[in-house]
């Protein structure tokens, strides 16, 4: 008789990973045979159907899905979480990253989600929303399994801390180098844009600007 692959399945926006989100991939790797990991709202777009929803997951996806929120590409996170795992000394034939789309969005359920006979969701104990989400995937009849959030670690933590904290110790080593080519993308486009605007400001002003960037 063959043994059934038991895969866990992880999702997020992963804007950037972080040590929380890298620790729940640890977690499913000693737990199941495979981990899979959906990358949540991969072409940095509203859903189709966001008016259609109750006003205070609409709000919370709207505000979620701002671009100052969603800096890192759909290819930038599959990279974050490749090289992490990779650099970890997970065997990658045990991994799988593919787009993931919401539980609003089941219409691409079919194409992008694992096999569900095979498959437990793995949710974090996190917020209410999560909570909704569990509703939604039981009603599909997705298993799944809520483990408690890794205290210390999240992504308001890690915004406290870029980029002038102890960001690096907040994310897997695999992430750093493309959050810091990110970092300094934004640095070039603030001082070109800080030459359009050097007679438009008085000079103490501009000094002050220059300062922050």
């Amino acid at each position: 008789m063959t043994q059934i692959t038991k895969i866990g399945y992880t999702h997020g926006r992963f804007q950037p990973v972080h040590n929380g989100h890298f620790k729940v991939m640890l977690y499913i790797l000693k737990n199941y045979d495979q981990l899979w990991v959906g990358i949540a709202n991969p072409l940095r777009e509203l859903p189709k159907n966001i008016e259609s929803l109750v006003s205070d997951l609409r709000n919370s996806i709207k505000k979620a899905r701002e671009p100052k929120n969603n800096p890192y590409s759909y290819i930038e996170r599959y990279n974050m979480i490749y090289s992490s795992l990779k650099l970890y000394g997970i065997d990658m034939k045990r991994v799988k990253i593919l787009p993931h789309f919401g539980a609003y969005e089941t219409e691409n359920w079919a194409d992008f989600f694992p096999p569900k006979e095979q498959t437990t969701i793995i949710l974090p104990a996190k917020d209410i929303y999560h909570y909704k989400k569990l509703e939604i995937y039981r009603k599909e009849s997705w298993k799944v399994e809520i483990i408690p959030q890794f205290p210390g670690i999240s992504g308001k933590i890690f915004d406290n801390e870029f980029p002038y904290g102890n960001w690096k110790e907040l994310v897997p080593k695999g992430a750093i180098e493309i959050i810091e080519k990110k970092l300094e993308e934004h640095k070039i486009k603030a001082k070109r844009l800080l030459k359009n605007i050097n007679g438009l400001f008085p000079k103490k002003i501009i000094e002050i600007i220059k300062g922050k960037t």
